[in-house]
Formats: C-alpha cells, structure tokens, sequence
C-alpha cells in the first residue's frame, strides 16, 4: 500500500487537534501524521506528547518558539518517511475515501500535486449545507485578475490549473524540492500559491480534483494559527506577503493571469483589505454598541 504522511503544523489550537487528528489516523493509507508545535501555550505539546505514545504513528517536533506556517511546513516534510506527503491543518476534516480518491485522481492525471475541493465550512453549518452552497459557486475555478481560486468550485472532472487550495498531496521528493518560503510571516498570506507557483515555475503539473472533499471548520472567534495576528497587524502582515508574491513571481504572473499594471494591482488590494479587514470591522462594532440589536443578546 502506498503510505502518505500527513504533516501538520499547529499553534495554540489544541482543541482542533484533538478532533482532526483521529480523522487522519482512521485513513488507511496514512501511515504516519508528523506535527509540528510552532510556539504552542495552550497544552499542545502535552497532548500530542501522550497521543504520540498511545499511537507510535504519531511523531512530533517542537519549535519552540514561532516560527511561521512555513518553517512548519518545510521542518515537517523534512521528518516524513512516507512515499507521499499530504500539507494537512489541524481544523481541516477529510471524507471517507479521501486518500483513496486523490491518490488515485494523481495517478490518472499525472499530476505532481493534486488538490481536492476544500470547503471552509461554518462551526454551526452542516456538511450537507455546505457542500449545497459552495456547488452554486459560478465561473472559473481561478480569477486570473485577482491571482485567487474558488477552492470549493464543483467542476465536473480534473483540471489542470496553476494554483490550488491549500490542502495538497504529492510525492515526498517534489515537496522538499520546491519548498516553503519561510519569509511569508505573520498572517502567512500566499504562503501556498508561491508554493504552487513555484512548483509550476519547475515544471510540476498541478491538478484540481472535484471528486475528492475536504472541510476547514471556521470556529467563531478564533485566535490561533494565523488568526492570532489580526486587525491593522495582520492586514499589514498581508499586504507585505502579498508584494513579496507578486515581485517575485512577476514573469509567471505576465504570462499566465490577467492583473493589468502590477503596481496598480497592489495599490488596490491594499485599500481593499485594510477596508474589509480594518475599517469595516471597526465600523460594525461601534453600530452594534450605538444600535445594540433588541431581538439577540450576546452572552
């Protein structure tokens, strides 16, 4: 049987492990989960240190400190001794055959990376609901304008395409030759479509792979993980990571997606997010403290 290690990277977000983990473990063709506790204060390491000696399929590797997603990712595929590796993320759940279907889907297509719909699913919506909602999804599975992808878009069949959602599965050695770059940092934005661009960049072939579903569960208020950086910090986090991407990948980007005038392009992106992700959320506060809602309160 094929053995695919599933590499997981985690900060302060113990109470997603503790349901993701056993998902990956009931998988059959996972031989191994290798996780990475990048700075954790929450009891991680105290969980994964008795998981890991209930389970001998469980490693570990303890940062110590911070180090950012992408050191994660990269210190983890290093560990791995499986023949595949699988970039998994301690809120993400995967469906019954999961492996099965995208191993398969990988082979048929030749693909060097295969990715398969990732649905980021409400902590209070059902699976059923949210596969109903993401299938009405219209338009391409990748916005060539705004260098994004729809990663819950339900295509008929596999398409070749240069990015993918975050998820990915692919041989060990395609993995340690392309590489994480550790100098996405805080919010860690682009830090897997400069992977995927990279990868192609090499001449990787890249595949979406509608038939096979994974979930991230999107928990209310959620400071860990990338989420402990938020408001102005985090938006600046991402406007930084989002120029680096372009600048290094400006040749590709000329040649394979539709962003007009790159300067340009950065200078609206950047309004934007600090809109949505800094002035919007500033502005619903102060209407709900000055037009508190008689019909819910808040406990």
């Amino acid at each position: 049987m094929t053995e695919i290690s599933v590499v997981i990277p985690t900060k302060d977000r113990v109470q997603n492990l503790r349901k993701t983990l056993p998902i990956f473990l009931a998988q059959p063709e996972v031989a191994e989960v290798v996780i990475v506790i990048d700075g954790c204060s929450d009891g991680t390491l105290d969980y994964v240190k008795q998981a890991a000696a209930d389970d001998k399929r469980i490693r570990y590797v303890d940062n110590v400190v911070n180090k950012g997603l992408p050191y994660s990712r990269n210190r983890g595929i290093e560990l791995v001794t499986g023949d595949y590796v699988f970039t998994g993320e301690d809120d993400l759940e995967v469906t019954d055959n999961f492996f099965a279907t995208l191993l398969a889907h990988l082979r048929d297509t030749d693909a060097d990376i295969i990715s398969g719909r990732n649905v980021f699913r409400a902590e209070r919506e059902s699976v059923a609901d949210a596969i109903a909602r993401t299938g009405r999804i219209k338009g391409p599975s990748v916005n060539r304008r705004t260098i994004t992808l729809h990663t819950a878009i339900d295509i008929p069949d596999d398409q070749k395409q240069p990015l993918l959602p975050a998820p990915m599965l692919g041989r060990t050695d395609v993995f340690r030759k392309v590489r994480y770059d550790d100098q996405y940092r805080g919010s860690a934005y682009r830090e897997e479509s400069d992977f995927q661009l990279s990868a192609w960049e090499m001449g990787c072939k890249l595949v979406y792979c509608p038939h096979a579903i994974t979930f991230n569960v999107q928990v209310e208020n959620d400071r860990g993980g990338v989420h402990a950086t938020w408001g102005f910090k985090r938006a600046t986090w991402t406007v930084r990571n989002n120029w680096r991407f372009l600048r290094k990948h400006k040749e590709l980007i000329a040649r394979e997606f539709d962003t007009g005038n790159l300067y340009v392009h950065i200078a609206k992106f950047a309004v934007y997010l600090v809109a949505v992700d800094v002035v919007l959320p500033k502005l619903v506060a102060v209407k709900r403290k000055v037009f508190p809602n008689p019909w819910f309160s808040e406990v």
